[in-house]
């Protein structure tokens, strides 16, 4: 069925003229009773009466008319609001982002987005890689800047950003603030601090790393974001992991991890096949062109450094 034998339909309906609704469709005559008996085929059967200068509609056509009358409004409708999308002024970015990664490494990016964008509209989203996916292959996220998962859904495509070194975070008295890295079997012979959210890269890391032999993982307590796990490792309850991108607060210790896996690849997603908005096309442009050698570099600051270094 064609929208436009249902609007021949409707003018014919109304007219119940052949030649008058012909004209009211700028159409020929025979044009509009081919595209009338194609429809009627269709339907399984005759939706007038032809008799003569006498035209009326059948029972089926006079069942049909609300159902095809509904369906023709409904569909200039979505020809409305698909054409008042495309003319709107806002430029929406509903992005994800992992928990365990900052927002303020994404903060240049997005200060240069607003700026080429004047309409620009920012929706940030946190959650695990998992969660996040979904979202965006059920169209409510743009994109998503996580840590890089074991495996991405084959309908995710991915660009490498940077990679980020984990590190251990401790007291500025603790013995691991002393020391230039902090070795797997070192890290397992202290309390670990975790996190409440089951997903988290940091934990899955420790997960991975080899122990000593007659080691075990030592952790008792958890954190429900960052900023619960630094005041714990404040206040003496363990060491934690963490990453060289994640900012932490003044007073706290930052030591790198030294095991070779310790690396955290960092990405940009998007949904592979998809039409890119503008907005999305210039983020992604901009996060792929981004040199991101300062995001690798420990960003704790001073304050953190100079805390470890003390006697």
């Amino acid at each position: 069925m064609e929208l436009f034998q249902v609007r021949y339909f409707l003018a014919l309906s109304k007219t119940l003229n052949f030649t008058r609704a012909a004209e009211a469709c700028n159409v020929t005559q025979p044009a509009l009773t081919r595209a009338i008996q194609r429809l009627e085929e269709e339907l399984g059967g005759a939706l007038l009466y032809r008799e003569r200068s006498l035209t009326q509609l059948t029972e089926l056509g006079k069942v049909m008319l609300p159902h095809l009358e509904a369906a023709f409004v409904a569909a200039q409708t979505a020809s409305a609001q698909a054409a008042a999308f495309r003319q709107r002024a806002d430029a929406p970015l509903h992005l994800g982002l992992n928990p365990t990664i900052s927002a303020r490494v994404l903060m240049p990016v997005l200060r240069e987005l607003g700026d080429r964008i004047n309409a620009f509209e920012l929706t940030l989203v946190e959650g695990i890689s998992d969660a996040l996916f979904v979202k965006m292959l059920d169209g409510e996220l743009d994109a998503a800047v996580v840590a890089e998962p074991d495996k991405l859904p084959e309908r995710i495509n991915r660009w490498l950003l940077f990679e980020d070194r984990y590190v251990a975070l401790c007291e500025p008295g603790h013995r691991f603030a002393q020391l230039g890295e902090v070795s797997a079997s070192t890290l397992a012979e202290e309390r670990v601090l975790l996190r409440s959210q089951d997903g988290c890269d940091f934990d899955k890391l420790l997960a991975r790393l080899p122990l000593a032999a007659d080691s075990e993982r030592n952790t008792r307590h958890r954190g429900g974001n960052e900023d619960h796990v630094e005041q714990m490792v404040a206040a003496g309850l363990g060491v934690a992991v963490s990453a060289a991108s994640q900012p932490v607060a003044p007073g706290i210790a930052v030591v790198p991890l030294a095991d070779p896996d310790a690396i955290r690849p960092i990405i940009v997603t998007a949904v592979a096949g998809r039409p890119h908005s503008p907005c999305l096309a210039t983020f992604l442009k901009l996060m792929r062109a981004r040199d991101w050698r300062s995001a690798t570099e420990d960003s704790h600051g001073p304050a953190a450094r100079s805390e470890a270094s003390k006697p």
